[in-house]
């Protein structure tokens, strides 16, 4: 019987996989690389994306069109009454500008204003006041130049203010910050225009950023922000009203101490239609008009204000003595459901230095007279920031800042005042008042251009007036196409 040799015992084979190939070499090369160090390299940080800053071109100057003059800007809508309306129009050259109002759409039944010069020293600007008009009533109406109609047909049309006495709904629209350029708010005044969803357009500084107060430079920036296409179109139909911020008033953070401020002043008289401008004594911007049960009280926050730096010493002030005064008779005469008082300059505690905040004294001065007067209804407006956002501040005072109509983005931060905002793209806010409703209603509404309504939602009288917490909205407000799809629901087996 043979015996078999056994087979020499096989070897021990390791598989290895691709992964394990991969990462051994890997880890050789780098020992080799780095001398056989114990230690693996920490990775490079990741360098942060960059955002390309936008280089603006010159603004362009306005001079005179040789030639017979034609419509170089507007024409716009400033205040409407019950009787009354205010129209502005600039021509390209020396003219004669005139206005033909009447009730049919092609003017048949029109009636001419008496003439009135452009000159040089006002830009070739002019606005004409016509009386005689019928409460809640459409009128078409066109410029003319030296006679001739400086429109075609459709030619533009206003709607009066219902008589003085009627309380109904009112909704109008404010915002602030137009940008360094004409073409940057193009898409918010566009849709606006587009929309045509609001009876008034309130304009509430940085209306353009012209940065100075040299008459020549600011007439510039004017023109440019006025023929802004959608702008335009809307100015010319919807009654318009304007205060200012520190860029069309003159520098960043500027104040009453700026050389030139009389010549800023000059030049905002002549681009806005306004009821008034300050009192006499007094200059500013500020002024006052009432429509439907409604009072709005726009203030001037730059003329005779005091720098933001100066210590408080009892006197330190953003309206000065006399419109301060203004705005508390104002107040207390105010038998209007609502009361509007539009600053360009936030209202709300937790703001940054050029604003409210570097005014406490003033501000608590008028809270004081508001809640020891017992006046109720009274609504902050704002702008200056480029968000947009509602405040109850000290849980009392109800405060809406909006915009940025073209400006970049400012970006909200945490707020224990703030129960809603938006700090995303171009923005505006229309406030829907009715003042016949039992109890009045008080809708908000948040708009983008191109994403849309963000918001809309009632606020009671109690939340107006502060007896009631206001809740805060979902944070942040996105247009609806941005919010994620719902999960589809399973089937069941």
């Amino acid at each position: 019987m043979s015996t078999s040799t056994p087979p020499p015992s096989s070897p021990t084979v390791t598989k290895t996989t691709r992964r394990d190939f991969l990462l051994a070499t890997s880890l050789t090369s780098t020992s080799v690389a780095l001398g056989a160090s114990a230690e693996s390299p920490k990775p490079a940080p990741k360098a942060k994306p960059t955002v390309p800053k936008e280089e603006h071109g010159p603004v362009p100057p306005i001079t005179p069109v040789p030639g017979p003059a034609f419509l170089h800007a507007g024409p716009m809508v400033g205040h409407v009454t019950p009787t009354t309306a205010r129209l502005w129009a600039k021509g390209s050259n020396q003219g004669e500008l005139a206005f033909k109002v009447g009730k049919s759409p092609d003017l048949s039944d029109g009636r001419t204003l008496p003439p009135a010069a452009l000159v040089e020293l006002s830009s070739f600007t002019g606005q004409a006041e016509v009386q005689g008009l019928e409460p809640a009533s459409t009128y078409f109406y066109t410029p003319l130049l030296d006679g001739a109609p400086a429109l075609s047909r459709p030619f533009p049309s206003f709607t009066t203010a219902p008589a003085a006495d009627h309380r109904g709904r009112l909704r109008f629209a404010f915002g602030s910050c137009v940008g360094r350029r004409g073409y940057v708010s193009a898409a918010a005044f566009g849709e606006m225009a587009a929309r045509d969803n609001f009876d008034l357009l309130l304009m509430l500084g940085d209306n353009h950023y012209g940065d100075t107060t040299d008459p020549a430079l600011l007439r510039d920036f004017y023109h440019m922000s006025r023929t802004v296409g959608g702008f335009e179109k809307l100015v010319r139909q919807k009654p318009t009203y304007a205060i200012w911020d520190d860029h069309d008033f003159g520098p960043n953070n500027s104040d009453g101490t700026s050389k030139g401020k009389e010549d800023s002043l000059r030049v905002f008289q002549e681009w806005w239609a306004n009821p008034g401008y300050g009192e006499e004594g007094n200059p500013g911007c500020y002024h006052s008009f009432s429509r439907s049960g409604v009072d709005f009280i726009m203030l001037d926050s730059r003329y005779h204000r005091t720098p933001n730096k100066v210590a408080e010493d009892g006197t330190k002030t953003m309206l000065g003595t006399r419109q301060l005064q203004w705005l508390k008779d104002k107040l207390s005469a105010s038998t209007a459901t609502f009361k509007i008082v539009a600053c360009g300059s936030e209202w709300q505690t937790m703001t940054q230095p050029d604003c409210w905040s570097s005014f406490a004294r003033e501000r608590k001065e008028i809270f004081d007279h508001i809640t020891q007067n017992k006046i109720e209804g009274v609504v902050l407006l704002s702008g200056d920031r480029h968000f947009t956002a509602g405040y109850q501040i000290q849980g009392r005072f109800l405060e809406f800042t909006s915009g940025p109509f073209g400006s970049t983005n400012g970006t909200l931060q945490e707020n224990p005042e703030r129960f809603t905002g938006a700090d995303s793209g171009k923005l505006w806010t229309v406030l829907d008042l009715d003042t016949s409703a039992t109890p009045p209603t008080l809708h908000y509404e948040i708009w983008q251009a191109g994403g849309g309504l963000l918001e809309r939602r009632e606020l009671s009288m109690d939340e107006v007036n502060g007896r009631k917490a206001i809740e805060p909205s979902p944070y942040p407000l996105v247009p609806e196409r941005m919010e994620p799809k719902k999960p589809s629901p399973k089937k069941k087996p």
